[in-house]
């Protein structure tokens, strides 16, 4: 033992066992408890979150544990590349050690999961979620939901709401127990994301190493998925597996999955013509992947439609699809156009409102043109690579970018298969930024810590520049530079051209009929 523990000591195993260990114990003192909750008696707690000095020091505490914890992600890499015979065993360890403190962690970077108790109780409650919002049922702040909850309608699908019913149906008024169940659930979901992207990985060719790097053990997983409990991993988990079956030609399971993770969070509805495309096979016609798709849908529209019948909420959830949502973050692209034109055209005498409507409409019409192209399109393109782009288009074309929307994204990349190069540069610099967006969410702490100016700025001061220097270090380690980035770029470019020439001589030469399908294809 003392043998492992020397050989260990300072590796990304022992780090990020620390980092997690650290974040458990500073939970007690900021993580979110409702303000209704009889742990806030418990004679330890209590003494920990009257006292400010302390409360001050575990928030300082979390943000410097959340942020080894990324750096002992990175060190991981780095190790995972060094040793790649041993590297399958050491992201396993490493992901499961590390989560393991997280999984009794008390919740921290968001309160959804107090959100789902507030569901579950509307539905136990006999409301319907997508009409009424949780300020309906009585008590609903004591849980310790966001009030921006208060109003909204929920945006998920019927699977999730009913198993919201069940678990809080279950456990009766005890929302601790309900949170540790949905956090379970999370957790399951992660390890299904992890089952299924190997087995993509195995049957794609990929290394199933760095994929589980990007997709079990980063730090976006571990805050959002394992801390954070959102159900975007339950989502995930069965986005994957479908893909997975699809690949394998197994399409009514692979539909059936995919339902599910529709079900979870509607935005998964984007795989549905996916699974279409695989279905059809590869020498499709406009007729054949029309087949399949309309057998997709009805499948799909068949079991959502029983389901939501059986509940008693029908097909809400189509409607939170298209429902612009009322906070935009700073770091979007499409807010920052959108206040900068608000901003010229209030400097102008215009409403400013109008200026940044059009940015998010037309951010919006955009990406439906894009989803579109890829979907319609009989470019040689990998489905799972369609899928991949049309979740970032989604995400690009949002003025509210979460930190486990990026996950998202990140997963199906890391699935889809990224070279080693610029494309896992770029993944490592988002998985950097996100996951220090995740840590600058909000503690649950006393308004004499929060209004606290000085504390506040200390605490912007350690994240923004733990994420600069993290990404500054992860650069000069792998020998990166605006040059080199640049020439990277431009030989991506150039072969990305080459194949396309090659492949468009290819047609012309052998009289392939892609050329001609594809045209009447896209034709409005």
């Amino acid at each position: 033992m003392k043998s492992i523990l020397r050989r260990e000591l300072g590796s990304p195993l022992i780090l990020g066992l620390v980092g997690s260990l650290f974040i458990a114990l500073g939970s007690l003192a900021v993580g979110w408890l409702g303000p209704g909750s009889n742990v806030r008696s418990w004679a330890f707690i209590d003494a920990l979150r009257s006292n400010v000095l302390l409360v001050h020091t575990a928030t300082i505490v979390v943000i410097g544990a959340s942020l080894l914890l990324v750096i002992a992600w990175l060190k991981l890499g780095v190790q995972l590349r060094a040793n790649p015979p041993d590297a399958l065993r050491r992201v396993i360890v490493a992901a499961a050690v590390w989560a393991v403190p997280l999984i009794v962690a008390v919740p921290l970077y968001s309160r959804d999961l107090f959100a789902y108790v507030g569901q579950g109780r509307l539905m136990v409650g006999g409301f319907n979620p997508y009409l009424d919002g949780i300020s309906a049922i009585q008590g609903w702040f004591n849980i310790g939901v966001d009030p921006l909850w208060a109003s909204a309608k929920t945006p998920y699908g019927p699977v999730y709401l009913w198993i919201e019913q069940i678990v809080v149906g279950s456990v009766g008024t005890s929302p601790i127990t309900a949170v540790a169940i949905f956090r379970l659930i999370a957790v399951l979901g992660v390890a299904g994301i992890a089952f299924y992207a190997y087995r993509i990985a195995r049957l794609r060719g990929l290394d199933p190493s760095q994929v589980l790097w990007l997709v079990l053990a980063s730090p976006i997983i571990m805050f959002n998925f394992i801390v954070g409990g959102h159900n975007d991993a339950l989502m995930l988990a069965f986005l994957i597996a479908g893909m997975y079956y699809a690949m394998i030609k197994r399409p009514i399971i692979a539909t059936i999955l995919v339902t599910l993770a529709i079900g979870v969070k509607p935005i998964a509805l984007i795989a549905l013509p996916v699974i279409g495309i695989i279905w059809a096979g590869q020498n499709r016609t406009v007729r054949s992947t029309i087949k399949y798709w309309v057998a997709t849908a009805a499948i799909s529209f068949v079991i959502l439609g029983v389901l939501g019948f059986v509940m008693n909420v029908g097909f809400g959830w189509v409607f939170t699809l298209a429902t612009p949502g009322a906070v935009a973050h700073w770091y979007a692209p499409v807010n920052i156009l959108a206040i900068g034109l608000g901003g010229a055209f209030g400097a102008v005498g215009l409403d400013g409102e109008i200026g940044a409507n059009i940015v998010k409409y037309t951010a919006m019409a955009l990406m439906a043109v894009i989803v579109a192209w890829l979907m319609l399109t009989k470019r040689n393109i990998d489905p799972m690579m369609r899928l991949s782009f049309a979740f970032a288009a989604l995400v690009l074309s949002s003025a509210v970018i979460h930190p486990w929307y990026a996950a998202w994204v990140i997963v199906l990349f890391a699935v889809s298969g990224v070279r080693v190069g610029l494309q896992t540069h770029l993944i490592v610099a988002a998985s950097i930024f996100f996951a220090c967006v995740s840590i600058a969410e909000g503690m649950d702490v006393s308004d004499a810590v929060q209004g606290d100016v000085g504390a506040a700025i200390l605490r912007t001061v350690i994240i923004s520049g733990g994420a600069i220097a993290l990404i500054v270090a992860y650069c000069i380690h792998e020998d990166l530079s605006i040059a080199l980035l640049r020439r990277r770029i431009r030989e991506a470019r150039l072969r990305f051209a080459v194949s396309r020439a090659a492949a468009g001589a290819a047609r012309r030469a052998t009289g392939h009929p892609a050329s001609r399908s594809a045209t009447t294809l896209t034709k409005p």
